[in-house]
């Protein structure tokens, strides 16, 4: 497998062509195609077998409907339809066999309620909700806490060495967040000093 990235200046975000042995090729949150990554995509794949939508804010899905009017891949994606464009909806934990590769894609809610993240192989493209050293924007604590709480349970949990494509800033790995994410860190911070409150609170209780 061959992972290209392209920095697209829409929304400042990236975008990710994986490509299998055979040269079937995935694009992961079309924000723009320009001749560029058009160019990509001639030069790497045989045939462009899916889109993988990581959530559907515009600035990772712009250049979609240009996209389909080149192409006819399948679009993949949490929701029904993404820019009126009908998707094959992933669910939580479900593995899909696209070209020669295993896609598995795990519900990330927070930043939005239909955030997925891609695993393919020993890579996983996390859209905006993990990101190098941070998390994405939330509209509320609870959002947060839910994006938090699935990152934790779902990600976090992976192997080390995982990679982590995001939808902005440099490639990072699983060990790397574990010990620099600040968002993560100071949310595992947190869950600590509530859980040493209600011990104490309970051994105050017990001398009463």
């Amino acid at each position: 497998m061959t992972i290209i990235p392209h920095f697209s200046a829409e929304g400042l975000s990236n975008v990710y062509v994986v490509v299998d042995d055979a040269g079937n090729g995935l694009i992961v949150d079309p924000a723009n195609v320009d001749t560029e990554l058009l160019g990509i995509l001639e030069k790497e794949c045989s045939t462009l077998a899916g889109v993988l939508i990581t959530h559907s804010h515009q600035s990772h899905i712009a250049g979609l409907g240009i996209l389909m009017k080149i192409y006819s891949p399948a679009v993949y994606a949490f929701a029904p339809s993404v820019n009126r464009i009908s998707t094959v909806q992933f669910r939580d934990g479900e593995t899909k066999r696209i070209g020669n590769m295993d896609v598995t894609a795990l519900h990330v809610p927070g930043h939005s309620m239909d955030s997925l993240v891609y695993a393919i192989e020993s890579a996983i493209f996390t859209g905006d909700t993990l990101l190098s050293g941070t998390i994405a924007a939330t509209g509320s604590h609870v959002e947060k806490e839910l994006l938090v709480k699935s990152l934790e349970t779902k990600i976090m949990t992976m192997e080390d060495n995982t990679l982590i494509y995001p939808g902005h800033g440099p490639i990072s790995k699983i060990r790397t967040e574990k010990i620099l994410n600040q968002d993560m860190l100071e949310a595992e911070s947190l869950k600590i000093g509530r859980t040493y409150q209600m011990h104490a609170g309970s051994a105050l209780e017990d001398l009463r």
